[in-house]
This record gives structure tokens, sequence and C-alpha cells, in this order.
């Protein structure tokens, strides 16, 4: 007899493939990823989701961050430490945004500082919800609002973009790309993960496959793409695992935290995408698309898998998220614990 904790992962799991299949096929852009967070928000909201879904999570990061790897190649990782000093600003002026949002947010939703500082600025939601933990800030509140803005990220992208319009570029294969260097990427990056995800490296999941593919690539070896199935599984296990945080009962109960959590984020998106984007393609060589996607405040794995869904340099935009998470992750906590360390 099957458990109800397998029986709703296993329903959950078929309705966001077939959402996203159906989406796909009514040409909606992200399909597949839109779909997936349909069929993970209904299920969750009907039955309770299973821890097991954390698992979905991280092997669709563990493919998406391979996926990342397989464009890499010698003059990529040159070109991008030409930009490093464009990501680095960038994601001193995100923070900038965010913080400036904090003091707006505190009034609208009746939070205090700290909580305020946790939810709004663009960093990770469990490295956020953790340290509100550690500080005394309201947890469920950090957490229904990085989860809302990442929602709205992926919604919004296509729609800015007007995706649907988009062409794909065809896949270019490297010469002497082989399916074994492909396999150790994911093979190496999947044990690497798993210790460091004991040792509390961030992101492990994604960053380690990319980690291994960077180290392969310097050392000559060539990845085949990945196959389109374990994309298109990469994508449904992301959007999946985003939606199964959509909790409405969660979103109803703080109607103010809602409210505030789209005012801020759609904010954020669009200083973002309309301000930031703009400024950098005068002083940097990269397609509008990328830059978006590589500026847009969501996270490291739902913006690398809209990259590959879209077409976009996904080398780039995985630069400009792992940059941004990283200085937002590590310098951000103690500026938060001293400076907003307040009541409301």
């Amino acid at each position: 007899m099957i458990s109800r904790p397998v029986l709703a992962l296993c329903v959950g799991l078929g309705l966001a493939t077939g959402f996203g299949w159906a989406f796909t096929l009514l040409q909606i852009p992200l399909g597949w990823i839109l779909g997936a967070m349909v069929g993970g928000a209904a299920v969750t909201n009907v039955m309770e989701m299973p821890a097991q879904a954390t698992n979905v999570r991280r092997i669709g990061q563990l493919l998406i961050g391979a996926a990342a790897a397989t464009v890499l190649t010698p003059d990529i990782l040159d070109a991008m430490l030409v930009l490093l000093p464009a990501m680095i600003g960038a994601a001193i002026f995100a923070n900038l945004v965010g913080a400036a949002l904090v003091w707006p947010f505190a009034r609208l939703t009746g939070v205090d500082r700290t909580t305020a500082a946790l939810s709004v600025l663009p960093a990770g939601m469990a490295e956020m919800a953790s340290l509100a933990q550690d500080l005394g800030a309201r947890t469920e509140v950090v957490v229904v609002v990085h989860t809302l803005r990442v929602v709205l990220v992926v919604i919004s992208i296509p729609v800015i973009l007007h995706l649907a319009d988009t062409v794909q570029p065809p896949v270019q294969i490297a010469d002497g790309a082989s399916y074994a260097a492909l396999l150790a990427c994911l093979g190496a990056g999947a044990v690497i993960a798993f210790v460091s995800s004991r040792l509390g490296v961030l992101n492990p999941w994604i960053l380690m496959p990319m980690v291994v593919g960077v180290v392969l690539v310097a050392f000559g070896f060539s990845l085949m793409p990945l196959p389109q199935p374990l994309l298109i599984a990469a994508q449904v296990g992301i959007g999946f695992s985003l939606g199964t945080r959509l909790d409405v009962a969660d979103l109803v109960h703080v109607p103010k935290i809602t409210v505030g959590a789209l005012a801020s984020g759609l904010a954020l998106i669009a200083i973002m995408t309309y301000v930031a984007t703009p400024f950098l393609l005068t002083w940097i060589d990269a397609d509008r698309l990328s830059l978006v996607l590589g500026l847009a405040p969501g996270g490291l794995g739902e913006m690398i898998a809209t990259s590959k869904a879209v077409g976009g340099a996904t080398a780039l935009v995985a630069g400009f998220q792992f940059v941004r998470s990283f200085i937002t992750n590590m310098l951000v906590p103690p500026i938060v614990s001293r400076v907003f360390k307040s009541g409301s």
C-alpha cells in the first residue's frame, strides 16, 4: 500500500508534468516551469506535501547546474572574468535598492525592520529564513515574501521580454564533447554537493556541478549538452518545488504581508529591468534577454532554468546570479544584524 506522503509526491509530480506539457503545447513561455509550478501549488493546497519534495528540487538544481556547465568554454570563462566588476556592481546596486525598500515595507506591513530587511533583500530564501530565526525575526514573513518575489520574477520575465516570439538558437556542440564528461560532471557534482550541504555551503546542488564543469573545461574537456528529456525534468523539478511553497492559507492569513511582498517584488523587478539593465548595456557587450535574466531578483536555479528554456546566455546569467547571491548571503547578514536590528 502506498503511503500518503509518497502518494502526494507522485500526484504532485504527475500534475506538474501534465500542466507543464499542456502549457508547452499552448506555446506559453516557460511552459514546463510555469505549468509545473501550477501543479505543485495545486497539490500542496489539497494534500500535505512531504519532505521528499526537497529532493525533487535538489535533483532539478543538479541537472540545471550541469546544463549550465555544458555551455562553458575557455573563451567564455575568460569573458566572465572580464565581466566580474559589472557583476559585483550589479549585486551592490540590487542590495541598495532592497535596502531602500525596507522602511516602506515595514510601514506597509507593520513588521519590524529586521524582518523587513530579511524579506526584501535579494538573497536566498533558505538563508534569510535561517537568519530570521537567529535574529528573532518573523520567519514565516520572510518565507512568504521571498517565495512570492521569485514567482513574480518567473511570471513577469516572459511578459517583460515578449518571449513568446523568441526563437531559440540551435545548440552548439563543442568539438570533442563527450557524454562521459557530462556524466562525470553530474556524478562528481552530486557527491560534492551532498558533502557541501552537510557543511552549510550555499546552493550546493546547483553550484557544485557548475564548479566541476569549470574544472573539466579548464583541463581541456568538453561536455555534451544535457539531453532534452533531462532538461525538461529539471525545469519540472524547479517549477514543482516553487509551486509547493504557495500555500493559499498562508497568503490569506497575512494579507498585508502578501500585498507588501507583491509591491516590493514588483518594485525591485522593475528597477533592475528598466534602470540597471539599460545602464549596463551601455557598458558591456551582452544581449538584453540574458542581462535581464542575470539581474532579475529571482532564485539562482529558477533563473538558470529560465535561461536554458528561452535560449539565453546561460553562463552570463549564472555568473550575475551567483555573484549577487554570494555577496548578499555572505555580506548582508552581519549588516542586517547591526543596522536593522531594532523594533518596529
